[in-house]
C-alpha cells in the first residue's frame, strides 16, 4: 500500500532552514570565539601565575639571603591558608635541592616537579591537577615553583562560559524572531493568492492579482494566469462549438420532423416515397454531422499523446481504405482518382492519417464537378515529407482560405454536401503532428492542399 505523502508547510520549512543556518553560524562563530577566549584565558592565567612567582620571589629573596647569611637552616613557613587559600601554593629551593621556603599545604620535602624543569607544566598533586610554573632566582642559586589548582581555574572559566552561552542565545532569539516576521511578510502574497483561488467559483477564470509578490512567485502567478487564459479561450471555443453544433443538428432534425409529418399525411404513394426519400437524406446528413463531431473529438482527445502513438504508417494502405469508403460517391460523379506515392511511409498516428485523407479526399470528391480529377501524392522535400491533394474543382479564393478552418463555415456553400467540419479536423491532425498546411492553386485548376510532415524516425 502506497502511503500518502505528509503535508508540509513552506513557511515552517523556510523558518527551520533559517533557524538551522543561524544556529549553525552562531555555534560555529561562538565555538571559535569560545576556543579563542579560552586559549587567551589560559595564556593570561599562565602569565598571572608567572607574575605571582616573580612577586613571591622578589619578596622572599632578600629575606632568604639574610637567613642563609646567618647560617639558619630551619624551614620558613611564612604563608597560611588565609593568605593564598587552596588555589595557589609555592616552594623555594636551593639549586642543590634544599628547601628554603614553602607555602601552606605545599610539601616541605618533595618538589612539585623536577627542579631541572623550568617553565610551565601540569602535574598531579594529592589527586588534583595543578598548573606549575618553575623559574630560577638569585642568579641561579634558587628555584621557585608556583602551582595553581586547575579545578579552581576551570570553575572560573566555566562561569565566564555560561555568560558567553547566555549572550549567544540572545542574538539567536532575535534572529529567529526577525526571520519569522520577515517570512510572514514575504509569504503574505502566497496566502492572498491562495485565498483568492479558494473563494472563486468554478467558472471564474479572471487573473490572479497579488500585491507586490516576490520575484520567485511571479513566474507561478504568470503561469496560472496564462493557464486561466488558455482555459477560458478553450471554454469559449467549446461553448461556441456546442452552440453551433446544436444549431446545425437542430436544422436536420427539424427537417426530418417536417418530412415525417408529410409522410404521415401523404395522399399518394408518390408523395409518400418523396417524403421518405427526404427523411433518408436528412438522416444521412445528421449521421455525417455526428460522425464528423466524433472524429473531431477523437482527434482532440489523443492530440496530447501524439508522440507515444507515432508509428511508421503505410500511406498506400490508408489511402486504399479511404477510397473504398468514398469510391461509390466518386463513381456516381464519374471522377478519376489517381495516386503517386514516392514516399510510402510517414511517421505519424494512423488515426490521424486516416482522418486527414478521409476529409481531404471527401472534400475534393464532393466539390469537384462530374468527370473531374483528384490526385493524391507524396514526396520528400528536404527534412519533411509532403502530402499533396489536387482537384479540378472550383478552388477557394485566396482571401477565403483561412476561413475554411473555422468550424461549420462552408464559405456560403448550399445543399446537403458537407457540414463545415472537415478542414477543422484536418487542422487538428496537422497541429497534433506539428506539421504545416498550405492551400494553393492546383495545376488541375482547382484547390491544392499540401501538408508538410517533419521527417522523423520511428
Amino acid at each position: 500500500m502506497i502511503s500518502k505523502p505528509k503535508d508540509w508547510s513552506l513557511r515552517t520549512r523556510l523558518l527551520v532552514i533559517a533557524a538551522l543556518a543561524s544556529l549553525t553560524t552562531l555555534l560555529a562563530g561562538g565555538g571559535a570565539m569560545y576556543w579563542a577566549a579560552q586559549h587567551e584565558d589560559q595564556r593570561l592565567l599562565d602569565s598571572r601565575l608567572e607574575d605571582l612567582a616573580r612577586t613571591v620571589l622578589s619578596f622572599a629573596e632578600h629575606e632568604i639571603t639574610e637567613i642563609l647569611g646567618e647560617g639558619r637552616t630551619e624551614l620558613m613557613h611564612t604563608e597560611t591558608a588565609a593568605t593564598l587559600g587552596s588555589r595557589y601554593r609555592y616552594q623555594i629551593w636551593t639549586r642543590h635541592g634544599s628547601m628554603l621556603l614553602h607555602s601552606y599545604k605545599a610539601s616541605p620535602s618533595v618538589p612539585m616537579m623536577p627542579l631541572r624543569n623550568l617553565g610551565f607544566g601540569t602535574v598531579a598533586i594529592e589527586g588534583d591537577d595543578f598548573r606549575v610554573f618553575s623559574m630560577e632566582g638569585n642568579g641561579g642559586e634558587m628555584v621557585i615553583q608556583v602551582a595553581e589548582c586547575l579545578d579552581e581555574r576551570e570553575s572560573a572559566i566555566g562561569i565566564v562560559s555560561l555568560y558567553f552561552i547566555g549572550f549567544l542565545l540572545l542574538p539567536f532569539g532575535i534572529v529567529f524572531a526577525v526571520t519569522w516576521w520577515l517570512l510572514r511578510r514575504s509569504l503574505r502574497s502566497i496566502d492572498a493568492s491562495a485565498a483568492q483561488l479558494s473563494q472563486r467559483s468554478p467558472i471564474d477564470l479572471t487573473p490572479v492579482v497579488a500585491e507586490n509578490p516576490p520575484v520567485e512567485l511571479k513566474p507561478m502567478i504568470t503561469s496560472i494566469n496564462a493557464l486561466f487564459e488558455r482555459i477560458n479561450k478553450t471554454l469559449s471555443l467549446e461553448r461556441g462549438f456546442t452552440a453551433v453544433a446544436a444549431h446545425e443538428l437542430r436544422t436536420p432534425l427539424a427537417g426530418l420532423r417536417a418530412h415525417a409529418q408529410i409522410a404521415a399525411t401523404a395522399r399518394s404513394p408518390e408523395e409518400l416515397a418523396e417524403s421518405l426519400a427526404a427523411v433518408m437524406v436528412g438522416v444521412d446528413r445528421a449521421a455525417h454531422l455526428l460522425d464528423q463531431l466524433l472524429d473531431l473529438a477523437r482527434m482532440e482527445s489523443v492530440a496530447s499523446d501524439t508522440d507515444r502513438l507515432r508509428q511508421s504508417v503505410d500511406i498506400a494502405r490508408v489511402y486504399e481504405s479511404v477510397v473504398s469508403d468514398l469510391g461509390s460517391l466518386a463513381s456516381r460523379r464519374g471522377l478519376r482518382i489517381e495516386s503517386d506515392f514516392m514516399e510510402e511511409r510517414i511517421v505519424a498516428m494512423e488515426l490521424g492519417m486516416l482522418l486527414l485523407l478521409r476529409n481531404l479526399l471527401g472534400n475534393a470528391i464532393r466539390y469537384t464537378p462530374a468527370g473531374g480529377r483528384v490526385n493524391v501524392s507524396t514526396r520528400r522535400e528536404g527534412a519533411a515529407i509532403t502530402l499533396t491533394v489536387d482537384d479540378s474543382g472550383p478552388g477557394i479564393p485566396p482571401e477565403s482560405r483561412e476561413r475554411v478552418f473555422e468550424r461549420f463555415d462552408r464559405l456560403g456553400a448550399i445543399g446537403d454536401e458537407g457540414v463545415g467540419l472537415g478542414m477543422s479536423i484536418v487542422q487538428s491532425v496537422v497541429v497534433a503532428h506539428q506539421a504545416m498546411i498550405r492551400l494553393l492553386e492546383s495545376p488541375l485548376g482547382g484547390l491544392r492542399v499540401q501538408v508538410h510532415f517533419p521527417l522523423n524516425r520511428v
